[in-house]
């Protein structure tokens, strides 16, 4: 099941994927990080910035959390390449988490293939988009969230609200 984190720069959405990521790797998942800007903190097995090497370490993989940071960047630039991240990695057994700041950054093919989506404070144009892509009306609310609170939505679970805890 792959999920989406989306937000504004210092929302939170970043502090959330390196939490989730920490998780994981305690619970013994494999954990690989796509991360173009190298940020501190990602617990995990793997990290790089480069996306030939990304797609190269998750193909020889079988059931990992993949993390796919800035992804306005990495799977928006490289749409036709990166794809396969959403549609085709669930039969090597990835779970992908994609985070990035706009809706349109990232294509609605990817978009579809999310099951959870994490919404931090949003334009109210991609509160809208969310909340006709997910049927949740709840998430127009998601353009006056605070920082750090977030909207948690699946395909078929309502929208629900909380506060990223820091540690």
């Amino acid at each position: 099941m792959h999920s989406l984190i989306i937000g504004i720069t210092g929302s939170g959405k970043t502090t959330l994927a390196k939490q989730q990521c920490a998780k994981a790797k305690l619970e013994g998942v494999k954990t690989i990080v796509l991360d173009p800007m190298m940020d501190k903190g990602w617990e995990c097995d793997f990290i790089t910035d480069s996306k030939e090497e990304f797609l190269q370490v998750v193909k020889q993989s079988t059931g990992c959390k993949l993390f796919v940071d800035e992804s306005g960047q990495t799977v928006g630039k490289y749409n036709l390449e990166m794809e396969w991240l959403a549609t085709q990695a669930r039969h090597w057994g990835h779970k992908t988490t994609f985070i990035t700041q706009r809706a349109q950054q990232i294509s609605p093919t990817v978009r579809d293939q999310c099951s959870i989506l994490y919404v931090f404070l949003v334009s109210k144009k991609d509160s809208d988009t969310f909340a006709e892509e997910f049927v949740q009306d709840e998430l127009k609310n998601a353009s006056s969230l605070k920082k750090f609170e977030f909207y948690r939505v699946g395909r078929f679970i309502p929208a629900k609200k909380y506060l990223l805890t820091l540690k």
